[in-house]
């Protein structure tokens, strides 16, 4: 049986796959030779015929037209009985006085059938068999109107599915005639139409509408009114007319009317957030109705409806403006909406959080001016001894910076001697006693004035130049005042020392130092140029004396970090750049 109904379905989803609108040369596998009831409901669960209305004049056969076809909604229940669905006004039975007309039973005064899903229909026609198929003529149209099949005969034929029918001439149906199978998109329709041409006055109609729904709510409960929710499902299931059965769980309990109990409310306090929205269609399962839940801007995203076919059950919400948003599976458009809110309680209302934020920022303000107080000493006691650490740690520095500079002149000194120029050895150590004495009156004094710097500079510079014979350049930009403008004392030394031994020393002549000094708005920078061979400055770098000068200008830096400063060594195959840039210096 279950391999049946699955073979069922895959051809029912193969012809609904077809993008053909009409299917008239071919009969469904589901209707050829022997009729399966079984397989045939499984996949087309609704067979509808209409009812002859009046007696066909005649020997001739009555036409008793149907639709099979797969219903996955009923809009007609024990809570919604008289729906007249204006989709089907089209189709009223127009009556001419002593013709027979056909109706369809479940919609008196119409011979239409309202589908809701995009699955095909099959139409056949009892009264028409093999022997008397050229009597009759069919054809099919769209909306009333576009012909989708012309008039012709009836070439295809089924087994009987309804026994119990006799032809005109008093023999028994055995034959019914397979009309075809068809298809149209939401909001259109179809219909087909039967003459006998030994009648032409008489058509029999039967037509298939697909409506556009979407499911609706008419009641709401919350956890406050659940008996008044068990009593509207006492209701459905005595009277729901789908259900004939039903009514003999409850017998004849008498039961309030419906309208007594179906109230939709769309205010609820904050204590009765567990609501359940009744619906008005019933659908053959919960997952054919699809929701959306919308709380502000923050959307739930669409669901299934897992809870019950008639209901949906929303739990827990939180204070706030909601929509709900409702859909049909097997039709995404239309979309039907509900606005409700949740109330909010005293405690969770705007004003109460106001006052609570007002006393607790006024708390929170107390609070951070006495722990701001007692960080702000801390601070300062911090910042104070950070400053003498850092102060120290620059005296320490500039300490090393002497020896460091004696080291090298002295090694310079010792290289005139080996060379036996006893001469240049002789003024070097002269111009090495006088800069020691310059640098010894600077004192302890960390700064120094731009122009007794240069003076000290021009002093190693012309030692070094007896040794290396290289030439050399230094410029100031005339917006600079070299008197007033003071810089860290002996802090460009290690990097024209740089320069020399690592650049130009074995150049002589051709080697060229400059020594660029200049504005950059507020920001003084001072370029100390070679045009040696260059180096790794990775290796160069690391050694003492530019490690001192990069410590140096760190803690400058700590020191004043409003007047910070930079130092970059860029080398190449053209020479070397060692660039000093103080932030904020000519203010």
């Amino acid at each position: 049986m279950k391999t049946a109904i699955a073979i069922t379905l895959i051809l029912l989803i193969a012809h609904a796959g077809h993008s053909q609108t009409a299917t008239t040369d071919s009969v469904n596998p589901l209707f050829k030779g022997e009729l399966n009831g079984d397989r045939i409901r499984a996949a087309y669960d609704n067979f509808e015929p209409v009812i002859i209305q009046g007696k066909v004049k005649g020997p001739y056969n009555a036409i008793l037209l149907s639709i099979f076809h797969s219903k996955n909604l009923y809009t007609q229940t024990a809570l919604n009985p008289k729906e007249q669905l204006k989709e089907l006004d089209p189709f009223a039975t127009r009556v001419k006085p002593g013709y027979p007309y056909a109706t369809m039973s479940n919609y008196p005064g119409s011979n239409a059938v309202p589908l809701f899903d995009s699955l095909p229909v099959i139409v056949t026609a009892y009264g028409i068999n093999e022997k008397n198929k050229s009597m009759y003529r069919f054809r099919v149209l769209e909306d009333g109107q576009k012909e989708l099949v012309s008039w012709r005969e009836p070439q295809l034929f089924s087994r009987v599915m309804m026994y119990g029918r006799y032809n005109a001439d008093g023999t028994e149906e055995k034959q019914m005639a397979y009309l075809g199978e068809f298809n149209a998109p939401l909001g259109n329709s179809i219909t087909v139409e039967v003459k006998n041409l030994m009648q032409p006055d008489t058509v029999y109609k039967i037509s298939a509408v697909w409506i556009k729904r979407a499911p609706s709510v008419i009641g709401t409960f919350g956890s406050d009114n659940l008996k008044r929710l068990i009593q509207v499902y006492k209701f459905q299931w005595k009277y729901d007319f789908f259900k004939p059965h039903a009514s003999a769980y409850y017998g004849n309990i008498d039961l309030k009317p419906v309208d007594s109990l179906l109230k939709i409310d769309s205010i609820f306090d904050h204590d009765h957030n567990n609501l359940f929205f009744y619906l008005k269609d019933k659908v053959r399962s919960t997952d054919l109705v699809e929701f959306n839940l919308i709380n502000d801007m923050d959307s739930s995203g669409w669901q299934a409806n897992t809870f019950d076919p008639n209901l949906i059950s929303l739990q827990q919400l939180t204070p706030g403006n909601y929509i709900l948003l409702l859909r049909y599976s097997f039709q995404k458009q239309p979309i039907n909406k509900f606005r409700f809110r949740i109330k909010q309680a005293w405690h969770q209302t705007f004003l109460f959080k106001i006052l609570l934020i007002a006393v607790s920022l006024l708390f929170i303000g107390l609070l951070y001016s006495f722990s701001k107080s007692q960080n702000q000493r801390k601070v300062l006691r911090q910042q104070k001894i950070k400053r003498q650490q850092a102060e120290i740690d620059l005296r320490s520095i500039r300490s090393q910076f002497n020896p460091h500079f004696v080291f090298n002149a002295l090694n310079s000194i010792q290289g005139l001697i080996r060379k036996k120029d006893t001469d240049s050895a002789d003024k070097y150590l002269s111009d090495f006693s006088r800069l020691m004495q310059e640098s010894l009156q600077s004192g302890d004094k960390e700064m120094t004035s731009l122009d007794k710097e240069l003076k000290m500079l021009e002093s190693y510079i012309e030692l070094e130049k007896l040794r290396f014979k290289f030439n050399y350049t230094v410029s100031v930009n005339n917006k600079i005042n070299i008197h007033t403008t003071e810089i860290p004392a002996l802090l460009l030394q290690p990097l024209i020392e740089n320069a020399i031994k690592h650049g130009i020393s074995g150049m002589y002549n051709k080697g060229v130092l400059r020594i660029e000094i200049d504005a950059r708005g507020n920001d003084l920078q001072i370029e100390i140029i070679d045009n040696g061979k260059g180096f790794d400055t990775k290796t160069i770098t690391s050694g003492y004396g530019i490690l001192l000068t990069k410590e140096r200008t760190q803690l400058l830096s700590d020191l004043h970090p409003e007047q910070p400063l930079t130092l970059t060594i860029n080398s190449g195959i053209d020479g070397t750049t060692a660039i000093i840039l103080f932030k904020n210096w000519l203010i």
